[in-house]
């Protein structure tokens, strides 16, 4: 993680302290103002690559009974693919436009639709939309996969979902590819957000879930922002390299033989209070 605000710069562009209170990953910088131009060429990056990867992730906190904000041990991000065409054929994926906004997960416009995210205990698996309850020591995460399928044309829309769509799944083929409204696949981007458990995770509970006075199910309103800032050259390497000649990837290679630095390791306390508005 990188820093704690309650800011958002997707939907509250230019309103510090407006949202409610998220934890931030990669570009250290990432606040209230950002914009694609301030945060490719400036901040820091908590992710593998440093300023490479200038894109700024962010998520509702997770805090306790006691309302301290819990400090995850990782966050785990893939981009994957490939894409397949309605007849189920292999197609490329498109590199990620510059500057695309997206927002995955729980959207409280469209309280019936799945947001695509389950909680889970590392090592018991207990798949659900709530904050589950695991053994002490064992971590608890969640993970949330976005849209892959984008219009082609907007880089963000008024609720900052529209231009994004998932896959939809013949009945009759079951290939899943993208809608015609949406026809350009890019990378499925994935978030994992892995926290340290110390038994008492029946408490825990989202910023998200306790505001404007509304009281929500543990857990149950995770989404995630995301706000391309990729180093563009890098970008269209594991694009191509990686995904399009499908080769695996894992832990930072470019597919092209180089390899992204190492992210540094989160050693700091386990929780900390929740910062003043």
């Amino acid at each position: 993680m990188s820093h704690l605000a309650y800011d958002d710069p997707i939907v509250f562009p230019g309103r510090p302290g407006a949202s409610h209170l998220h934890m931030f990953f990669g570009n250290t910088g990432a606040d209230a103002w950002s914009t694609f131009a301030s945060l490719r060429t400036t901040g820091g990056s908590s992710c593998q690559g440093g300023p490479a990867n200038r894109s700024a992730y962010w998520a509702p906190a997770v805090l306790d009974v006691d309302g301290d904000v819990l400090m995850p041990d990782f966050v785990s991000v893939y981009y994957k693919g490939p894409a397949r065409h309605p007849d189920g054929t292999l197609m490329d994926v498109e590199p990620l436009p510059p500057g695309l906004r997206m927002i995955a997960g729980d959207d409280m416009t469209q309280p019936d639709d799945w947001g695509h995210f389950e909680w889970n205990c590392e090592s018991t698996p207990r798949k659900r939309t709530t904050i589950p309850s695991c053994p002490s020591g064992e971590r608890i995460g969640i993970v949330l996969a976005f849209p892959t399928c984008w219009d082609g044309v907007h880089l963000d829309s008024a609720d900052h979902r529209s231009h994004m769509a998932y896959g939809q799944r013949d009945t009759s083929s079951g290939v899943v590819s993208c809608p015609a409204s949406h026809p350009v696949p890019i990378p499925e981007f994935t978030v994992g957000i892995w926290f340290p458990n110390d038994g008492a995770s029946q408490d825990w509970y989202l910023s998200s879930d306790r505001m404007n006075g509304m009281v929500h199910p543990n857990g149950s309103t995770f989404h995630s922002d995301w706000f391309g800032a990729w180093d563009p050259d890098v970008r269209d390497t594991w694009t191509e390299a990686c995904i399009n000649e499908l080769r695996n990837c894992s832990g930072g290679s470019l597919g092209d033989g180089r390899q992204l630095v190492a992210a540094t390791d989160y050693r700091g306390p386990s929780k900390v209070p929740a910062p003043p508005r």
